[in-house]
């Protein structure tokens, strides 16, 4: 990446959190690039750290693991409160 090309510090802090598209967002708002330019260079930026992409998609396969969690329980206190209307 030359310096022209490198992410922008705020993209950098999204993407480390697991934010993809606010990463790209960012890129995009930050550089001027289009869209696409602006996926290609963060995706560009993903291969050539390998370590940082492996940590990228823990977050996300954590942060998805969050949500069914949260919809569990959800639908369960749903089901309880039919339950007690019900009764």
């Amino acid at each position: 990446m030359t310096q022209m090309e490198e992410l922008p510090h705020e993209a950098l802090i999204a993407l480390r959190s697991g934010k993809l598209i606010d990463a790209i967002k960012i890129t995009r708002e930050k550089t001027g690039l289009g869209l696409k330019e602006s996926k290609d260079l963060v995706d560009r930026y993903l291969d050539t750290h390998p370590n940082e992409q492996v940590f990228i998609q823990e977050q996300l396969a954590q942060r998805s693991r969050s949500g069914i969690q949260f919809l569990v329980a959800v639908l369960f206190l749903i089901a309880m409160l039919v339950w007690f209307i019900f009764k």
